[in-house]
């Protein structure tokens, strides 16, 4: 684990949200300094694979709204691309992860 990841996972809890547009998984604050981060999810259409899997609900990533998690981040670390390019990768993972998680036990 990076240091980066390290600082991302003490500050922040990923919380799913799920309503009738889709799923959301949310970066907030342990302490509410700064702004909830917010990946969106909508659930697959069987168009959209062509290969549908019928033990698990099958999601896409729609959107995110990281700006203020990221703003506060470069507050401690001096980023470079390489380390947005990183961050991005760790927040989709943990994200699909956290989804994949609240669905757990349903079919």
């Amino acid at each position: 684990m990076t240091e980066i990841e390290k600082f991302l996972n003490e500050q922040y809890t990923q919380v799913i949200m799920e309503d009738k547009t889709g799923i959301k998984c949310l970066y907030k604050h342990k302490e509410g300094v700064t702004e909830d981060g917010v990946v969106f999810f909508e659930f697959a259409k069987k168009k959209w694979s062509k290969k549908p899997v019928m033990s698990k609900r099958q999601f896409v990533i729609v959107d995110a709204d990281m700006g203020d998690v990221l703003q506060f981040l470069h507050q401690y670390y001096n980023l470079s691309e390489t380390d947005y390019n990183q961050i991005r990768h760790y927040i989709i993972n943990t994200s699909i992860r956290k989804v994949e998680e609240f669905f757990g036990g349903e079919d």
